[in-house]
């Protein structure tokens, strides 16, 4: 296989979480010409029975039962594939320390880690040391692995990295991301931290899974690499009024003061309960918006590759967010 070739005999772990749904359905919708990659959709034997279902059923779609750490199951299983997409989460990320290890005995030519982010450190006032926070340590920790696995030093398997901003279309987040709701509220509430008016880099995820497929179609522009691909870049307080605009609706920002924000990490058990309703722990969200608010969520425009692949077009969240009320006024 030539460098510029395809790879067309893929793997993708995660695929029930919403990240990897996503990849999967770029992968069978692609905005690449011509790109029809053959998908064998891992998914872990405790689970089989329940998710199965709900991968699509497709020609290019094969369902693979198989223990995620048994290194010589998945090395057996993964023969043949050229690249493995990881879109593993949480406690998740670590299984991909032996799927990495099982990709090197299958011969797998490029893989892609759960990444889909960008770190976000905190520096506590009065403190010299750096902290980081445990969920994007585990995936640094994973990342200095694969970096030294000595099927990536001999450059028998390649990596691409994959970083974003923000993921700003989240609706299962209806406090952290409540623009993102699919049925119009009375009222939006959502955190501002910080700055109001301080710029940061926010990325859809239905962007991002188009842009993963473009690059497995052109390997060759993505060998050993880490690439950031944005969608827009807003304020907090832009996208209050934005939504505002748009929707017609009320919108009550949660303002919160950069030192109320190093409060509530420092100590979580004072965070609002109204923050702790999410998937993630809300002294990481606190983390993430304060970078936000104080101008340190932005790369560099040489950090940004999204001119890599030009196919892939990019959401501005403005035309996601009338696609929302597009929706609702058709259900109506």
């Amino acid at each position: 296989m030539s460098d510029d070739a395809p790879y067309t005999r893929l793997a993708l772990f995660g695929a029930t979480g919403q990240i990897g749904a996503s990849i999967l359905n770029a992968l069978l919708h692609p905005s690449f010409p011509g790109y029809e990659p053959h998908i064998k959709v891992f998914l872990r034997d405790e689970s089989y029975g329940k998710k199965a279902s709900t991968i699509p059923d497709h020609p290019r779609v094969e369902k693979v039962k198989a223990d995620f750490d048994n290194v010589e199951e998945l090395a057996e299983k993964l023969k043949g594939v050229e690249a493995v997409v990881s879109a593993l989460n949480g406690p998740g990320i670590d299984a991909q320390y032996k799927i990495l290890d099982a990709c090197a005995e299958a011969g797998v030519k490029r893989f892609l880690p759960s990444e889909y982010g960008s770190e976000h450190p905190w520096r506590k006032p009065g403190d010299e040391w750096t902290h980081t926070h445990p969920y994007f340590d585990i995936k640094a920790r994973f990342k200095e692995y694969m970096y030294l696995h000595p099927a990536m030093v001999s450059g028998k398997m390649t990596y691409t990295i994959v970083g974003v901003g923000d993921l700003y279309d989240q609706p299962t987040e209806n406090y952290w991301i409540a623009w993102a709701q699919q049925k119009l509220p009375d009222t939006y509430v959502f955190p501002v931290v910080a700055d109001p008016s301080s710029k940061y880099e926010i990325t859809s995820i239905q962007d991002m899974a188009q842009y993963i497929a473009a690059l497995l179609a052109r390997p060759s522009l993505s060998k050993d690499s880490h690439l950031n691909f944005v969608s827009d870049v807003v304020s907090q307080q832009e996208i209050a009024d934005m939504l505002k605009e748009v929707t017609g609706k009320e919108v009550k920002p949660d303002y919160v003061t950069e030192e109320q924000a190093h409060g509530y990490i420092a100590n979580p058990a004072t965070i609002p309960e109204r923050a702790k309703q999410s998937r993630f722990a809300a002294d990481f969200w606190y983390i993430v918006r304060l970078q936000q608010g104080t101008n340190n969520f932005r790369r560099h425009p040489s950090l940004i590759h999204n001119d890599r692949f030009p196919e892939i077009k990019t959401t501005p969240l403005r035309q996601y967010l009338q696609g929302i009320v597009a929706q609702n006024k058709a259900e109506q």
